[in-house]
């Protein structure tokens, strides 16, 4: 497989001179993700070493280079992130398997001072990018096209993570909210507005969860023309919620 490769630049944890490194990398929701594999050896990269030391890291990749801050992830979103790249290139599992350490999956968020809306606008359009992939995996179940079970397998890689990747994200900024509200009162009611659209796409995610649930349990044309109009109804709200979120939130962070 051709792994998509970008260039990581880590501060040395002892030496502090900059250190270059190669990696896979994946994206999700706006980020460059990457995978502190080492190719299955039983010790961490010496890169991951060194940004736990120094998250402030530099990436060049497709032509551009620009700074970032590199935030190990955890938990189920760590779990989702590396079985995403699992899927895609069968040589992560075999690193996993290789080593008893768990493979840790650093995400690379883009820092550009006084250009926080931009940066939530990117992440908006790759939560878009993903939601259409997983429309087109509905549309290719429904068409019958390939094998049946490969076509669920898809379909649920697909959703699963997309939901991952949205619900990662606004739990992420519930925890900032918060804060900006109480930095920036007059926007309270924006952020509290926010708050109560998380919820309502929380729910229809646990919906969306349920329908899909329902379609690789016991396969039917049903359930799958219900698990596309969930997200179609969730694409909608989306896009108002985008807007909104962008105009208020981008403000109260490009302030920050």
């Amino acid at each position: 497989m051709n792994a998509q490769l970008l260039s990581l630049t880590t501060t040395g944890a002892r030496s502090a001179r900059p250190h270059t490194t190669t990696l896979a990398y994946a994206e999700d929701a706006g980020r460059l993700i990457v995978f502190a594999s080492n190719a299955g050896r039983p010790q961490a990269p010496a890169w991951l070493h060194n940004l736990r030391a120094n998250p402030a890291v530099t990436v060049e990749v497709g032509g551009s280079r620009y700074d970032a801050v590199a935030t190990e992830t955890t938990g189920a979103e760590r779990d989702r992130l590396f079985a995403d790249q699992a899927a895609r290139d069968p040589a992560f599992a075999e690193y996993q398997r290789n080593t008893s350490r768990v493979i840790q999956v650093v995400a690379l968020t883009p820092v550009r001072a006084g250009a926080a809306t931009t940066q939530l606008k990117e992440i908006h359009a790759g939560l878009r990018r993903q939601l259409t992939d997983t429309l087109a995996a509905v549309d290719t179940y429904l068409a019958g096209e390939g094998e049946l079970p490969a076509a669920i397998n898809d379909l649920q890689r697909h959703c699963l993570s997309f939901c991952g990747a949205l619900h990662a994200h606004h739990t992420r900024e519930d925890g900032v909210f918060p804060r900006l509200a109480a930095d920036f009162p007059e926007l309270k009611p924006a952020f509290d507005r926010l708050t109560r659209e998380h919820e309502a796409v929380a729910l229809l995610n646990e919906k969306l969860t349920a329908t899909l649930d329902r379609l690789t349990t016991a396969p039917t044309r049903a359930a799958a023309e219900q698990l596309r109009a969930d997200l179609e109804q969730l694409a909608g709200d989306l896009e108002a919620h985008y807007a909104y979120e962008e105009a208020h939130l981008g403000l109260a962070l490009d302030a920050a």
